[in-house]
């Protein structure tokens, strides 16, 4: 989880400087990919839509996380609504709604990607839960009259804990998210550049006229 992380760093990084004049440079010692047709350096491109990517999927994991301890938490009388959510994965709700929407931006996919990863991670952290508010450990807090506030204080690392060890597949559930939309051209615009983004460019020009660049991100992805 720890190296996901990192990766929201990425999210803050500037965009390369647009140089035409230099668009669509061969490969060279000095751009190993060459340059895109806008003039950015295609390795360094590559290398910064994958930490945007990552650094989206890892935000959108912490997103669902939060929301699945609070449904683990409280959310029983919603299992029903619940059950009907984990029917489908997350992608096939988004589908439809980015297109009709005619694309969805980048806080309306965090925020989409996170409402409907978190009942996914419900069960098995309710599972988790489940034992620990059955535990003695939990009728002592109750019985002594512990507040809930030093309550929260006492047992959330423990609780991030048993997050955590789900964060993985949030983190993936995410990034096959965007990344979908993206290549879809459904996802956020050219201001958020990202591996989707990078396969919608360059997937259609690598049966006619392939660079670098397309064949470099599409094993990436």
């Amino acid at each position: 989880m720890k190296w996901r992380l990192v990766f929201l760093l990425a999210l803050a990084l500037p965009e390369q400087p647009l140089d035409p004049f230099q668009g669509g440079l061969a490969a060279s010692f000095g751009h190993p990919l060459g340059a895109d047709d806008l003039g950015r350096d295609a390795l360094l491109r590559l290398l910064l839509a994958g930490g945007r990517s990552v650094g989206f999927a890892s935000a959108c994991a912490l997103l669902a996380m939060g929301l699945a301890l609070l449904l683990a938490s409280r959310g029983r009388r919603w299992q029903g609504a619940l059950s009907a959510l984990r029917s489908l994965p997350p992608v096939l709700f988004l589908l439809p709604l980015a297109a009709a929407a005619g694309g969805l931006g980048l806080l309306s996919l965090f925020l989409l990607l996170g409402l409907l990863l978190a009942p996914h991670l419900e069960p098995p952290l309710r599972a988790r839960l489940e034992a620990f508010f059955q535990s003695p450990a939990w009728a002592a807090e109750r019985t002594l009259g512990a507040t809930p506030r030093s309550t929260l204080r006492r047992w959330s690392p423990w609780a991030l804990d048993q997050a955590a060890a789900l964060f993985p597949s949030a983190w993936l559930g995410a990034l096959w998210g965007e990344a979908t939309l993206s290549t879809l051209g459904l996802g956020p615009g050219p201001g958020h550049d990202s591996l989707g983004r990078l396969l919608l460019e360059q997937l259609p020009r690598l049966a006619t006229d392939p660079t670098p660049l397309g064949w470099a991100a599409l094993p990436l992805v």
